[in-house]
């Protein structure tokens, strides 16, 4: 079985790629891969879940660091990306992305690249791998879910969003 049926890169952020995977059903259920070399180049450490409700949204966060490759395991979410790099020709650009458990995605984001999802399910589940480990949350860059200059339409009117993402700063001032 091949792991992969597409891979598309990013026309608004240099480095993104949406990766299509490819996947075996039959009478008993569904395969498909994670992780295959063939995702990325990059060598991971450590990979993370997070288990959100209807309306729970994460995010804008990134650090320097790490490169992170995200799928969803069960239900739905919508997917935001900035470029924070300040050197990088698509430096502010962003992308949105819904991705569900039923047309298994990757997407691949580059360090320095924000990102924020909202779950659209009763019950999201999205890994993630990371390059580097954890960065603690004081020392990720953190950017206000609605920001004006990010300009995101957000899927939910009304998020569940914590303390640090609703007092997170202004994109402008994020910089890697």
């Amino acid at each position: 079985m091949r792991t992969i049926k597409e891979i598309k890169s990013s026309e608004n952020i240099n480095g993104v790629n949406v990766i299509k995977l490819d996947t075996f059903s039959d009478l008993r259920g569904e395969i498909w891969s994670i992780y295959s070399p063939e995702h990325s180049d990059v060598e991971y450490k450590l990979d993370k879940v997070t288990i959100s409700k209807l309306g729970v949204l994460r995010g804008f966060h990134a650090d320097s660091l790490n490169c992170k490759l995200i799928t969803c395991l069960h239900g739905k979410f919508q997917l935001a990306i900035a470029d924070a790099r300040e050197s990088s020709d698509t430096y502010g650009n962003t992308e949105v992305h819904v991705i569900t458990d039923e047309d298994p995605t990757l997407v691949f984001i580059p360090k320095g690249c924000l990102n924020a999802h909202l779950s659209l399910s009763e019950k999201c589940i999205f890994h993630y791998k990371w390059s580097h480990g954890y960065v603690q949350p004081e020392s990720q860059a953190t950017v206000v879910w609605n920001d004006k200059t990010l300009d995101i339409e957000w899927m939910h009117n009304n998020p569940i969003i914590s303390d640090r993402d609703r007092n997170g700063k202004r994109f402008e001032t994020i910089k890697f």
